[in-house]
């Protein structure tokens, strides 16, 4: 069976379009009929029904085209593992949570790699469902993801049904983050209540706080009502804190030298227990390239130099 063949059939199934998938692949739309129509008669049946809309993929066809897919991944798995880059690139596609302790061990291992090599490296901040999807559809190897101990069955459940492999790399609470001069930064803990009148600022593409109502102990309600900022660029974060007055943000533990660089400081939240998780993931089946493994090293070592792990 001829793989080019496969690959066209999948591009056909991607686009819902036979012009579509023949533009998509630079070649002719007749020859791309041909060369699906031959497939289909070598495994015996019929992979696409034609209509006046496009093509649909038809129940036998769907089953092929998944274990297709598979094939597929693994020959581009195999390629990439053994298969030198011709021009000698570096090449990984990372989607992470926005989280300073990340972007730290990656600026950490973008140091250690040989300056002579090319690189070419997708490191996307993006929230758990993007993560989530993007190593469903191939455009992410390797990820990180993020979610509350509340969450975590539920996330377990979509690793199983989406074939994922899982680590957890650790867990931690959440922490206020201030900048030096907010009037709350004396305090050693702060009070659930006493951001009451405070401004939050949240990543825009959850639109709700990381803090659960079911985190916050008993007697702790925040009186008035809700402040918020929805942001979309983790580095405008820090330049609204430094300048928004009585603002601020739930985050996970960040560095302590990145905190003095940026004038901030982190506080515990006395009167709630929000526990987050962070997850490795990649397909079943991937094998970490030495490159994927040297980053997550680094990750895991940017935490055990920073941080007292909860795990």
């Amino acid at each position: 069976m001829n793989t080019q063949y496969l690959r066209y059939a999948v591009e056909v199934e991607k686009t819902r379009s036979i012009t579509k998938a023949a533009q998509n692949l630079f070649m002719g739309q007749p020859n791309l009929s041909k060369a699906i129509r031959q497939l289909e008669r070598e495994v015996g049946i019929t992979i696409f029904n034609r209509t006046a809309k496009g093509v649909e993929v038809t129940r036998k066809g769907a089953e092929f085209l998944s274990y297709a897919s598979t094939i597929l991944s693994q020959i581009d798995e195999l390629e990439s593992l053994y298969k030198p880059h011709p021009d000698g690139c570096i090449r990984m596609s990372l989607a992470v949570p926005r989280s300073s302790y990340i972007t730290d061990a990656f600026c950490r291992f973008l140091n250690t790699l040989d300056p002579t090599l090319a690189m070419a490296i997708d490191f996307q901040e993006a929230d758990a469902m993007t993560i989530l999807h993007n190593l469903g559809d191939g455009s992410t190897d390797l990820g990180i993801l993020r979610c509350q101990a509340l969450s975590e069955e539920y996330f377990r459940s979509c690793f199983r049904d989406m074939k994922l492999h899982a680590e957890l790399l650790w867990q931690y609470s959440l922490q206020i983050l201030l900048p030096e001069d907010h009037p709350l930064a004396e305090l050693s803990e702060i009070p659930y209540h006493r951001l009451g009148g405070c401004i939050e600022i949240v990543h825009g593409d959850s639109r709700e706080s990381p803090v659960a109502l079911s985190e916050i102990s008993p007697g702790a309600e925040m009186p008035g009502s809700s402040r918020k900022i929805y942001i979309y660029e983790r580095g405008s974060q820090f330049d609204l804190l430094k300048q928004v007055k009585n603002s601020f943000m739930w985050v996970p533990p960040i560095p302590q030298q990145m905190l003095a660089q940026k004038g901030m400081v982190t506080r515990p939240c006395s009167t709630t227990a929000i526990l987050n998780k962070d997850f490795i993931l990649y397909p079943k089946g991937h094998i970490l390239r030495q490159e994927e493994q040297d980053f997550l090293q680094t990750v895991r070592q940017t935490i055990r130099d920073n941080f007292s792990l909860s795990h």
